[in-house]
């Protein structure tokens, strides 16, 4: 993958002398692809092989791909000029709100790219040089998106599962913001790379002004990135819309936005797009460029959350928004379901934010080892004595019950209900201690299920069980059938995306990053006196 922070010295990345009778203008239609070129060339004395000298099939193959993924197109980061523009707008700040050199002054670039260029440009979604390495090496994917705008469904740590972006802008530098929403809630470990904050939520109760507007689309959408600038950069550039609820981005896929009433939507479309590729008469150097009609405006009627059930309909996107969008006036209810189920405030109301510690739980009395969030413990700063203290805990049921004491895992945020109450059953003895990565001959428990969910000497199966309930455990029913484990050094701790029956994300826990549910969990080792063997 090749990304340009500035998108327009791409041609001379990409450059290669082609052949006098190429060129000096090849009209590909409305698709930039190898076939589309290969079409066009079939009726022309150019041959792909003179067009790009010197390439084999793959190299011109690849050439072509990145011509038309970063060339042909306005790269969304050309708008602005950095990264580091577009990250810090998205968030609330950069130059804009912080008025550096005041609003005309300050938005005067992106002024002159709406009167010039927005309606006659096909903008991409943003990527990003800067990202490129970052991404892969942290869980967000093989790509150069932006945290708040990973549109890979694939990456752990995707962002945009529900193909659905929010602005929600609190001030305006012009005329009065025109408030249309009430803001309810944001969970803070939505948007870590935004807050800096790896866990909790802030309730909004005052009725202070904020305006949300976004836009959702269908898979294989090109416009989307022009969707995009209309709904955050022009926003701000046009009415003046600016700053971000406390807590969250100003603008974000919907996932890490603040829950709210409602949204406006906005839509983009485009008309006549045509891609060309152009030869320099003089280098022979080879360029790509389109051009199209875009039309921007509401979603003919429906709000954000309307739009969503209408274009994903019969899918769970359609049923998911319901938890972003709660409706209007209904602030008050959603925030109290969210902090008796999911925050516990009144113990009667729920017991799963009960600290189980040297209390009876499914017939077992337990004892806490580690846990974060609402049951943060950490383990012994030494990590030999963590080790030797869990092995001896874990091992302590051998002598009278003939097997080690069950691990529980109680996860009351996890999103997924099984893992709410994980069990794990060890089968064989512990290889000697290590401390870090499990290898083939050694382990550091603590790390195992802390951090580093790795497979030596930990085969389901074979080293251990997983199970949903104490019962099931113990009458060596229903377990586990899908592991998944750390290839490398990432930080994924138990159980990865192991699941009852297939593979389920984002229900690990990490005791160095942040980003899945599981930000709020203990582990308990089964106490003996009341155990029952097996």
């Amino acid at each position: 993958m090749k990304l340009s922070t500035f998108a327009l010295i791409l041609p001379y990345l990409l450059a290669t002398p082609a052949a006098a009778q190429c060129g000096p203008v090849i009209d590909l239609g409305g698709t930039c692809d190898l076939a589309a070129l290969e079409g066009k060339l079939s009726t022309s004395t150019c041959t792909l092989e003179e067009l790009f000298p010197g390439q084999d099939a793959a190299s011109i193959a690849s050439t072509v791909a990145e011509l038309c993924e970063y060339d042909a197109p306005v790269q969304f980061v050309e708008i602005q000029g950095t990264y580091q523009r577009d990250h810090n707008f998205m968030d609330g700040g950069g130059a804009v709100a912080d008025g550096e050199y005041g609003f005309e002054m300050d938005t005067a670039r992106l002024k002159r790219f709406i009167d010039n260029s927005m309606d006659d440009s096909l903008i991409s979604w943003p990527e990003y040089e800067q990202k490129e390495d970052y991404n892969p090496a942290n869980g967000y994917g093989d790509n150069g998106y932006m945290t708040n705008f990973n549109i890979d469904r694939d990456a752990e740590k995707g962002s945009c599962q529900m193909n659905t972006v929010m602005c929600c802008f609190i001030e305006s530098a012009k005329d009065a913001l025109v408030d249309n929403t009430d803001v309810c809630r944001h969970d803070l470990s939505s948007s870590p790379q935004s807050n800096h904050v790896n866990s909790g939520w802030s309730v909004f109760t005052d009725d202070d002004p904020a305006h949300c507007v976004g836009f959702t689309w269908e898979d294989g959408d090109i416009y989307k990135g022009n969707t995009l600038f209309y709904t955050s950069l022009y926003q701000t550039v046009v009415n003046g819309y600016m700053g971000n609820v406390p807590g969250a981005p100003m603008c974000a896929c919907v996932e890490q936005m603040p829950v709210v009433t409602k949204a406006d939507c906005v839509t983009s479309t485009g008309t006549g797009l045509q891609y060309t590729f152009s030869v320099d008469k003089d280098t022979g150097d080879v360029s790509a460029s389109h051009s199209v009609a875009m039309t921007y405006g509401d979603c003919g009627g429906n709000d954000l959350k309307a739009q969503v059930k209408a274009v994903h309909a019969d899918t769970a996107i359609a049923t998911d928004i319901d938890e972003y969008l709660v409706g209007a006036n209904n602030c008050d209810d959603t925030n109290a379901e969210y902090l008796n189920s999911e925050q516990l405030l009144v113990t009667s109301a729920s017991n799963r934010f009960t600290n189980i510690d040297g209390a009876v739980e499914q017939g077992m009395t337990w004892r806490q080892i580690f846990g974060e969030g609402i049951w943060f413990l950490p383990p012994h700063l030494d990590p030999a004595e963590a080790d030797e203290e869990m092995r001896t805990l874990m091992e302590a049921c051998i002598p009278a019950l003939g097997r080690h004491c069950l691990l529980l895992r109680k996860c009351p945020s996890c999103s997924s209900e099984p893992h709410r109450n994980i069990v794990y059953q060890r089968l064989t003895a512990f290889p000697a201690y290590q401390e870090g990565i499990s290898t083939a001959t050694t382990m550091d428990v603590p790390e195992l299920f802390m951090n580093k969910w790795r497979e030596p000497n930990n085969v389901m199966h074979v080293d251990y069980e997983l199970y949903t309930s104490v019962s099931d455990a113990l009458s060596k029913t229903n377990e586990w059938q899908k592991a998944d484990y750390n290839t490398n050094s990432n930080n994924y701790g138990f159980p990865r995306n192991s699941g009852p029956t297939s593979h389920i994300g984002n229900n690990w826990n990490s005791y160095k990053w942040g980003g899945a549910t599981a930000e709020n969990h203990g582990f308990y080792v089964e106490v003996p006196g009341d155990a029952t063997s097996v």
